[in-house]
């Protein structure tokens, strides 16, 4: 039998088993509730509901989905978020704004408030839930809704204290800022604009908090087909984002010492991507900078309703412009496994 095929099934097992054997690792009892915030590569849908044409509501997003119907996850399948929910023993976590007003005030294993789109900044695709609108509603459920399953002010502050915030934005503020993307002074006020909407949620309750930096974009398909010789990065932008991300652990390092009981978990993201241009054909990723939709690299590369894809989405480490469920799968792998790309290594950390 084919030596590469018995590796690629190995590591194909070991990236299944990992994640569904630790489904109660550590359930309600350390970690009761996901609280999400950010952009297109946490959402779970909010978009869907605001009248914009960033939403991923429509096949092919899904196809690979519980059930195969598109949810305005911006991938094929599952996001880092439902696999990280699904390591902790708790359910999906549901997108604010496809929740009605009931199910808001029963709901206790977390909300996302993500949207595609969004930035750090509010100036950042304002027509999206910017990360300062999401602040809000979040708000708003602990005033008006949370008190309906919390009956004291200490069980809310304690559900909050205990729960994990993810927080997964800044690739569209360097998106849109081209002129100062990649300047020191822009990448510090983005920074220090960062830190003061992490200070307001730790004010909210949160004290648990999982970030990652910023993805190679220079390697992502919108920017890797232009002119070079394709499928190679575009080392300018991706130079560009690295002053970021080299000072974003010191950012939340020094939140953690002024501010008591804030933790953290640093996600690596970009040497995730950049882990899987080089090694993804150890489980099974062929094509690195191809999107699967639209299956060609000629056009405007937006995969619109029912477009056709790719034969095998997971060999793919592209859907579209984000992650495919597979990158998604062996980047959570990598996290909450392997704990190679995530820092302090454990949950238990927290």
């Amino acid at each position: 039998m084919n030596t590469n095929y018995l590796t690629f099934s190995y590591v194909l097992i070991t990236l299944l088993l990992p994640l569904a054997s630790s489904t109660n690792s550590y359930h309600s009892k350390q970690i009761p509730a996901i609280y999400v915030f950010g952009d297109s590569l946490v959402d779970s849908g909010n978009n869907n509901y605001l009248p914009i044409q960033s939403n991923a509501k429509f096949p092919p997003y899904g196809i690979d989905f519980d059930g195969g119907k598109p949810t305005g996850r911006n991938t094929n399948g599952k996001t880092v978020v439902d696999y990280l929910a699904i390591h902790l023993g708790l359910p999906f976590v549901p997108p604010y704004l496809g929740l009605s007003k009931a199910h808001r005030n029963k709901i206790i294993t977390g909300i996302n408030f993500a949207s595609a789109g969004s930035g750090i900044l509010p100036e950042t695709n304002n027509k999206t839930l910017t990360l300062d609108k999401q602040i809000k509603l979040f708000k708003r459920v602990i005033k008006n809704n949370l008190p309906h399953m919390f009956d004291e002010k200490e069980k809310l502050e304690k559900h909050l204290s205990e729960s994990l915030f993810v927080v997964s934005t800044g690739v569209n503020d360097n998106l849109v800022n081209r002129t100062f993307r990649g300047s020191r002074k822009f990448s510090s006020y983005l920074l220090k604009e960062f830190s003061l909407r992490l200070q307001k949620i730790y004010n909210l309750g949160a004290r648990r908090f999982f970030m990652n930096n910023i993805a190679p974009l220079g390697c992502f398909p919108s920017f890797a087909p232009r002119p070079r010789p394709r499928g190679e990065c575009n080392e300018k932008i991706n130079k560009a984002i690295s002053y970021y991300n080299n000072c974003l652990p010191n950012v939340l390092q020094k939140l953690q010492s002024q501010l008591p009981g804030f933790s953290f978990i640093h996600s690596d993201l970009y040497e995730s991507f950049m882990y899987l241009r080089e090694n993804g054909h150890k489980y099974g990723i062929l094509e690195t900078w191809k999107p699967c939709c639209p299956n060609n690299i000629f056009g405007d590369l937006q995969c619109h309703p029912y477009n056709a894809t790719c034969s095998n989405r997971n060999t793919h480490l592209f859907f579209d412009d984000h992650p495919s469920q597979i990158a998604n799968k062996i980047y959570a792998t990598r996290c909450f496994i392997e704990k190679t790309i995530c820092k302090p290594s454990s949950f238990k950390m927290l």
